[in-house]
């Protein structure tokens, strides 16, 4: 178990590698996977994108809170954030989550930046959370467990090598191997909504004045001067 750990915090994932000697049946069950002899490890590196810190760093910048939803193990998670500059001040892990009511965790998503050993029912409680909390949610995925909290999610993203079911899920797949575009995106999403609001407040305007000119008119008028569907 050290060993795993030191692999961990080197940033691997590890799954360990047992054999035993047994007689061949048609079902086998727990019990079958006890005194077993280990024979090592399989490791598995998945490096962070070389864009990733400064993705990250950019969205701070322009007011986006970033959390990690993940399945991995708390260890391994760390270690990512460290490469990536990433400060993780608390974390979560799954069995913690499952125990919180909605009320309990609505609160400790507002200063936990990490939330790791999570199953998908609970990336998709973790995101219910933050609505709670008021918050519009983006989530990034591109795994089979990915899949739910990508709809539960206001805009799920996801990218173009992700497994169907996360692209299926996503309502934006990115094109680009550079997370910086999510920046991008960020502005000009900002762009778009501030000119619908404007066109929104400039047609409310001049319907505002239409509608008072009139009840002037017909109050003056023996006849109705602009019919409903004339409006």
């Amino acid at each position: 178990r050290q060993v795993a750990r030191d692999m961990n915090d080197d940033g691997f994932r590890v799954i360990a590698l047992g054999v035993r000697a047994i007689e061949a049946k048609a079902a086998y069950s727990l019990a079958d996977e006890a005194g077993l002899t280990l024979m090592g490890f399989v490791a598995f590196l998945d490096p962070p994108k070389d864009s990733a810190a400064d993705a990250i760093r950019a969205l701070h910048d322009n007011g986006v809170a970033v959390k990690i939803l993940t399945g991995d193990n708390d260890i391994v998670t760390r270690n990512v954030c460290r490469q990536v500059g990433f400060e993780v001040e608390r974390y979560l892990v799954g069995p913690q989550v499952e125990a919180m009511s909605d009320e309990e965790l609505t609160i400790a998503t507002r200063d936990t930046q990490v939330f790791a050993r999570l199953n998908p029912a609970q990336k998709v409680r973790v995101i219910q959370a933050l609505h709670r909390d008021g918050h519009v949610v983006g989530f990034l995925g591109d795994g089979i467990n990915d899949g739910p909290a990508l709809r539960a999610a206001d805009v799920g993203i996801s990218v173009d090598t992700a497994v169907d079911i996360a692209k299926e899920s996503a309502d934006i797949i990115l094109l680009e191997k550079s997370l910086m575009v999510l920046e991008e995106g960020v502005i000009e999403g900002r762009k778009v909504f501030g000119n619908i609001l404007k066109y929104i407040k400039m047609t409310a305007s001049s319907n505002f004045g239409n509608m008072f000119s009139m009840i002037g008119a017909s109050a003056l008028l023996p006849f109705l001067p602009m019919l409903p569907v004339q409006v």
